[in-house]
C-alpha cells in the first residue's frame, strides 16, 4: 500500500469512525434505559455512541467525558439529529461527582471503567454513582474478562483485530493490537492499538493509541461495590444474560443501592 498524505481527520472523528462498527452491545443500553427510565448519565461518553441512541428514545442524557473535542463532536451530532434538548455534554472524569441526581441509570459502556487503576479511584467512581441514583436506579457497566496467562504469552505479538469501513469517507480501517506488558498480580495491562487507514487514492495513514488498563477479575467488583454502598443485583457473561463462566469474554454488572 502506498504511503501518502490524505485529508486530515481529527482524533475525535477518527476515534468515532474506528469504533462505529462495534455493535456487541446493540440494544443492551436501550433496553435498560427503557426499563429504568431517565435521566441517564453516560460516563466516558466520547462522541456519543451510546448517548445519542438513548436520547433518540426520549431519555435525557448527561454525557460525561474528559476530552473536550469528543464533546464538541457529540454536540454537533446531537444537533444534527435534533436531540440537543436531551443531550447535556459535561467535561469531567469518572472520579468526579456526577452532574445529575435521581438518575435511573448510570452507564459506563465499552470497558471504560478499566481506565481506573487504583481501588480508591474505583470506589470513588461507584460512590458518586450511588449518590446520583434514585431509589430503584442502577449502575451498569461491562468489562473484559482477563485471561492473564494467554495475554502474557501474546506480549509483543501483533494481533489482527479486524477491519471496518469509515462510513463518512469510505476509507478502509485495518485494526491491529499488541500487548506491551501484562502484570497478572496487579491486573495492570499496557497495550497499543494501531489503525491503518487506507484512503480511496491508495494512500495509507496510521494512528496508534496507547492504553494502560486495569483488567478486573470478577471477584473484585463485589468488594468495591460494597465499599461504595452498592449491592450487586446481577452479573452476566454477556449482553444477553449469558452465564458468566470460564469461556466468557466479558462480565456485565448491574449494581443498585440497598433498599
Amino acid at each position: 500500500m502506498a504511503e501518502g498524505v490524505a485529508q486530515h481527520i481529527s482524533p475525535a472523528r477518527g476515534f468515532m469512525a474506528e469504533h462505529a462498527h462495534y455493535d456487541d452491545d446493540a440494544g443492551f443500553w436501550e433496553r435498560h434505559a427503557d426499563r429504568l427510565g431517565g435521566p441517564v448519565c453516560d460516563e466516558g461518553a466520547a462522541a456519543g455512541r451510546v448517548s445519542l441512541r438513548l436520547a433518540s428514545r426520549g431519555h435525557e442524557v448527561w454525557a460525561v467525558d474528559t476530552d473536550p473535542e469528543m464533546l464538541e463532536v457529540l454536540v454537533e451530532r446531537a444537533a444534527g439529529a435534533g436531540l440537543s434538548h436531551l443531550v447535556h455534554p459535561v467535561l469531567g472524569s469518572m472520579t468526579d461527582p456526577l452532574p445529575v441526581r435521581d438518575a435511573g441509570l448510570v452507564a459506563i459502556p465499552m470497558n471504560t471503567m478499566q481506565l481506573l487503576h487504583s481501588q480508591p479511584d474505583q470506589v470513588t467512581c461507584l460512590s458518586h454513582a450511588a449518590a446520583a441514583l434514585r431509589p430503584g436506579g442502577e449502575m451498569i457497566f461491562d468489562l473484559a474478562v482477563p485471561y492473564f496467562e494467554a495475554m502474557q504469552d501474546l506480549v509483543g505479538v501483533i494481533l489482527d483485530t479486524g477491519h471496518s469501513v469509515d462510513e463518512a469517507s469510505g476509507d478502509l480501517l485495518m485494526h491491529t493490537a499488541v500487548f506491551t506488558s501484562v502484570d497478572a498480580a496487579t491486573g495492570e495491562v499496557s497495550m497499543t492499538l494501531m489503525i491503518d487507514r487506507v484512503h480511496g487514492d491508495g494512500a495509507t495513514t496510521s494512528v496508534t493509541r496507547d492504553h494502560h488498563l486495569h483488567m478486573y477479575r470478577p471477584d473484585e467488583i463485589p468488594v468495591i461495590a460494597a465499599m461504595a454502598g452498592l449491592e450487586v443485583l446481577e452479573v452476566t457473561g454477556g449482553f444477553n444474560g449469558e452465564a458468566l463462566d470460564d469461556d466468557s469474554e466479558r462480565h456485565v454488572w448491574r449494581l443498585g443501592r440497598p433498599a
